[in-house]
């Protein structure tokens, strides 16, 4: 019955990653990361990795953390990402860059990407959902926290924004916080407990916090 509906079976869904999609797209997804990581297993890494494909991917983010910490002699707990918005389209991108690695796959919603600008921008009418660009994350030692000009977009698995909390102690839903480029007036407000469990604030943007503008690693098509 699941199959005739175009649902995707328990059984499978059960074990699976999350995800929104019916049947044929979510097994055309399925194959995808496959792929994935099939030609990663074949031809060594790629130069840039399609976050989306991850079962879990806070644990690749946390790796490549630790490789950054073991390579320089860094205490891991000092060490953690900053976000460089890449100019350079997907395809132009065959090396990975000296430290930190590029991802793609993210879908904005509420905002789009301006290359010209380099900044968040409002959506185009009747536009859902928006491309991210290809994203350097940068490992650095005692990061500093921005003071004005970004935005703290919260990143997701799936669109429903809900998870629960697993027991690697990682929601099953929410997966890190982007630093995104913006030129809205900045605002400061108490950090959240998926932010630090310190008692600080973060500048943010509230123009982008009032329109709910998220990221998103997979959506329902």
């Amino acid at each position: 019955r699941s199959m005739y509906n175009q649902f995707v079976p328990d059984l499978w869904s059960k074990v699976a990653y999350p995800s929104l999609k019916p049947l044929n797209p979510w097994f055309d997804d399925l194959l995808r990361r496959l792929n994935f990581i099939g030609d990663w297993i074949e031809h060594n890494q790629p130069p840039v990795f399609w976050l989306s494909g991850f079962f879990f991917p806070q644990g690749f983010m946390t790796a490549n953390l630790q490789n950054h910490a073991r390579k320089y002699g860094l205490p891991i707990d000092t060490v953690s990402f900053c976000h460089e918005m890449m100019a350079d389209p997907l395809d132009d991108l065959t090396a990975q860059p000296p430290d930190g690695c590029y991802i793609h796959g993210l879908f904005l919603e509420g905002g789009r990407w301006d290359r010209r600008k380099r900044s968040l921008v409002d959506p185009r009418p009747k536009e859902l959902f928006s491309p991210m660009p290809v994203i350097h994350l940068v490992p650095e030692q005692y990061k500093q926290e921005p003071t004005e000009g970004i935005y703290r977009c919260g990143v997701y698995k799936i669109l429903t924004r809900a998870g629960v909390l697993s027991t690697t102690g990682h929601s099953t839903n929410f997966v890190f916080w982007l630093a995104v480029p913006s030129n809205k007036p900045t605002i400061w407000r108490n950090a959240l407990v998926s932010e630090t469990n310190n008692q600080v604030k973060f500048c943010d943007q509230d123009y982008w916090i009032k329109g709910g503008v998220a990221a998103f690693l997979a959506l329902r098509y």
